[in-house]
């Protein structure tokens, strides 16, 4: 069987061509079944729906070493951690990186002997100071602490020692992706797997998030009271670059001296600004903000994209890899955000829900529209439709996903006037309080208590009786204004758009086009450079939906209140995966008579 190489053109900044391998499952094509070679290696009792299928297809792509990166899309409930821990075996060493602390627990309670995890200095206590052990002085040759007389060895170096030993090593990517780089322990592997692979562009985003302080600063140059005055990204290169010759010759200064302190101080900030030379060799493509954190200046420094720089610290993780999520989405747009264009790549899109599809219900009840200045009068409606759905529902648990803080602290006032305070949980913005809130909402045997929160659209499973109901107050768009790393790489991507199509004044997707400052000021626009912005948004919007139906028993309902929902679906309907557009359906006639 030959699986057939085909060109989807992708409009980006710049154009790109994108060679993808397309394979749905189910297909009506006929795909290869290895199932007897693959069955020894399986780590279940007996697979899942449509398991044979992508791993019989992963494995003939695998030994006939056809591809570079094998992405699955697989919705909630296929078993993607089995198919990790199966494709594994075949390799003779691999790292698995999983980026929500809730995935890594459950890797770690249902395959912890076959796997060793290693996590950063944070995790684990230091017998040298007081707290964890990040910043500790020690760069010791073995497990045994250098700096005290114990025998015993030091947690965080014995468990990287044991992870580096391992066949398979358990991480997540903002760690790895940062000792990788040089490291004697962990070098390239034959294989990676990347389960939650969507969140990979914003991990490495959040990686190139460089924070120079004014502390820093003056290590190198001297006292002084502020950063220097530099209005252009292009104007930083010199200075960053003489802030990194300072820093990598002040650790062999303070290493000749015997001053560990020191020699911390400047091999941490050698490593920044190692990052940040090879950041600026686009200073066009850069944010540079002069702030204040904690207290004290900063200067922060971004890359608005992340494609130039991802596909070689992947190659240094391994050559091969299998990324796999629920909402990979735009293929195209996942492996060019990813520098992974020009790579081969194979696509297995498991396209329907093992679940029942009588279980799961989206209803569009809108209550007008959630953009600001026009909200106040929907945020009533909203009040309205969502007392509506909890005298529904007085013995079934729900949760409201509000967007903003803003939105939460009115939507919490009108249901409180409604009646409905002793059924509410809630949070703001405090770590603390928020922690506290999520513990008794999990933990209360209530069957009808209702989370109003800004955090959980990712990374927690509300299975079974935990939550049977989920309400959308508005559709999660980033925010255009407020961020300037989001602001110009959607200006980059228009302009280019519009050079392309000689700077016509009317885009021909949505006209007549107003522009604000000479830019579109459209959130739901289907024109190619809104691309990325739309699949930021519908990312955000499918994994929230995603919280709910978690097992084949587990039954609900999520209702969509934003009145901007309609031409968002109608415009971007190819960025929703075929299950999540199977389960809309007209909201019921008791939500209706309350949008009337």
């Amino acid at each position: 069987m030959a699986l057939e190489r085909t060109h989807s053109i992708r409009w980006g900044y710049p154009r790109w061509y994108v060679p993808v391998v397309r394979i749905n499952i189910p297909s009506k094509s006929a795909l290869p079944d290895l199932w007897d070679d693959i069955q020894p290696d399986f780590t279940m009792p007996s697979p899942r729906a449509f398991q044979k299928e992508a791993l019989s297809v992963i494995r003939f792509a695998l030994t006939n070493d056809d591809f570079d990166n094998i992405v699955v899309q697989a919705p909630t409930g296929i078993g993607k951690s089995a198919i990790a821990m199966t494709v594994q075996k075949w390799f003779q060493s691999s790292y698995l990186l999983t980026p929500t602390l809730g995935l890594t627990q459950q890797y770690r309670r249902d395959y912890g002997s076959i796997l060793k995890e290693v996590k950063g200095r944070a995790n684990f206590p230091c017998w040298v100071r007081e707290g964890t052990a990040a910043g500790a002085p020690c760069w010791p040759k073995g497990r045994v602490c250098p700096h005290t007389k114990r025998e015993d060895p030091c947690p965080y170096y014995d468990q990287k020692f044991k992870a580096a030993d391992s066949r398979l090593t358990l991480s997540n990517p903002s760690y790895l992706f940062r000792v990788v780089q040089g490291s004697l322990d962990f070098g390239q592997r034959d294989f990676a797997i990347y389960d939650e692979a969507h969140q990979l562009e914003p991990f490495l985003l959040d990686l190139l998030d460089i924070k120079i302080t004014l502390a820093d600063w003056v290590l190198i140059n001297g006292e002084t009271t502020a950063f220097p005055m530099h209005y252009h990204p292009a104007d930083w290169v010199k200075p960053l670059e003489a802030l990194h010759k300072g820093a990598t010759e002040g650790v062999i200064v303070a290493d000749a001296m015997g001053d560990e302190n020191a020699r911390d101080r400047y091999r941490a900030l050698a490593g920044k600004t190692s990052l940040l030379i090879e950041i600026m060799q686009n200073p066009n493509e850069v944010v540079v903000e002069n702030t204040v954190d904690r207290g004290g200046q900063v200067l922060r420094i971004r890359p608005i994209r992340v494609d130039r720089f991802a596909a070689e610290r992947l190659d240094q993780i391994s050559k091969r890899r299998l990324m796999m999520s629920a909402t990979i989405l735009d293929i195209d747009t996942f492996l060019s955000n990813l520098g992974l264009q020009d790579q081969r790549n194979l696509f297995v899109n498991i396209t329907d829900s093992p679940f029942p599809k009588e279980n799961f219900d989206i209803h569009f009840a809108p209550c007008g529209p959630m953009s600001y200045g026009k909200r106040d009068k929907s945020i009533v409606r909203q009040v309205k439709a969502i007392s509506a759905i909890m005298a529904r529902h007085p013995h079934k648990r729900g949760v409201i996903l509000p967007h903003s803080h803003a939105i939460r602290k009115t939507i919490v006032e009108g249901l409180k006037e409604a009646g409905y305070e002793d059924r509410i949980i809630t949070h703001g913005g405090d770590p603390r309080a928020r922690e506290i809130a999520l513990k008794e909402f999990f933990t209360s045997p209530r069957d009808d208590l209702v989370l109003i929160s800004t955090y959980v659209t990712e990374g927690f499973d509300f299975k079974g009786k935990l939550a049977e109901w989920l309400v959308i107050c508005k559709i999660p768009y980033l925010p255009i204004k407020g961020d300037p790393v989001i602001e110009q790489r959607l200006q980059e991507d228009e302009h280019a758009w519009r050079a392309k199509h000689e700077n016509t004044p009317n885009c021909p997707y949505e006209p007549p086009t107003k522009y604000s400052n000479g830019m579109c000021g459209s959130f739901t626009c289907p024109a190619p450079c809104k691309s990325w912005y739309s699949l930021q948004t519908a990312l955000k919007l499918v994994q929230g939906a995603g919280r709910i139906i978690r097992t084949p028993t587990d039954t609900g309902s999520l209702f969509i209140l934003d009145g901007s929902w309609s031409r968002f679906a109608r415009n971007n309907s190819h960025l929703l995966p075929a299950w999540f557009r199977n389960a809309i359906t007209e909201p019921p006639s008791w939500l209706q008579r309350h949008l009337r």
